[in-house]
């Protein structure tokens, strides 16, 4: 009886430990995919920030080049310059509202797929997800507020400059006296005053944290060679 009763303990034990060797393959195949789906999806979306990193790097040149647009047009309204018209025509062709609005389709991918937070480093991935759900989100209501603003500027304020900016006509007194006048000037400290101290540093905190998760990315990417 005993030893039948301790044969059967036996089986019993060889059953349970097959059982849990069996889950325990099937766990580590599992994370295994897991593991290699990551990396696919780190890849990629390393690859999207590069291409944003560019992206962002010219928008930010040319908002620089705005900021100064905007402060030249501001001298000749203030008339603390001489006024050129092929100069003052020039800048008013630069304001152009250049915004940038991320690539996400790569993120957008690995998240819906719930993998982003299986990484065995989990540093990787919550730079990946402060950079797209803060830095994204925050740079794109800005950009919406910017191209909001510059919309505003050209409807109710630039609309006359129009006809010499694609016209190609010449700059007469009624031009200038619009050009010239108090409500001109608000309008162009309005947009430079936001453009200035707010737009471009959320540019550039945004290019910053964009090339530190693509450096950890690539971090990353390295070892797994």
């Amino acid at each position: 009886m005993k030893n039948i009763l301790a044969r059967g303990g036996i089986e019993f034990l060889a059953v349970l430990f097959g059982i849990t060797i069996s889950l325990w393959v099937e766990d580590w195949r599992e994370n295994r995919d897991i593991q290699i789906k990551i990396v696919e999806d780190y890849t990629n979306i390393k690859e999207e920030v590069e291409i944003d990193i560019k992206n962002i790097e010219n928008i930010i040149l040319s908002i620089e080049e705005q900021i100064n647009s905007l402060k030249k047009l501001i001298q000749y309204n203030e008339q603390k310059i001489d006024f050129n018209d092929s100069d003052v025509i020039n800048n008013l062709k630069k304001i152009t509202a250049p915004t940038f609005f991320g690539t996400q389709t790569a993120y957008n991918t690995s998240v819906s797929s719930g993998r982003l937070n299986f990484s065995k480093d989990m540093s990787v991935s919550n730079e990946i997800s402060l950079l797209y759900e803060h830095f994204y989100k925050r740079l794109d209501s800005n950009s919406q507020l910017y191209d909001l603003r510059n919309t505003k500027l050209k409807s109710d304020y630039f609309m006359v400059f129009f006809q010499v900016t694609v016209g190609k006509h010449e700059i007469n007194d009624s031009i200038k006296s619009v050009f010239f006048s108090t409500k001109t000037r608000n309008a162009l400290y309005w947009v430079l005053d936001f453009v200035e101290n707010f737009y471009i540093s959320r540019l550039k905190d945004t290019r910053n944290q964009m090339m530190k998760t693509e450096q950890l990315i690539s971090e990353f990417l390295q070892k797994q060679i």
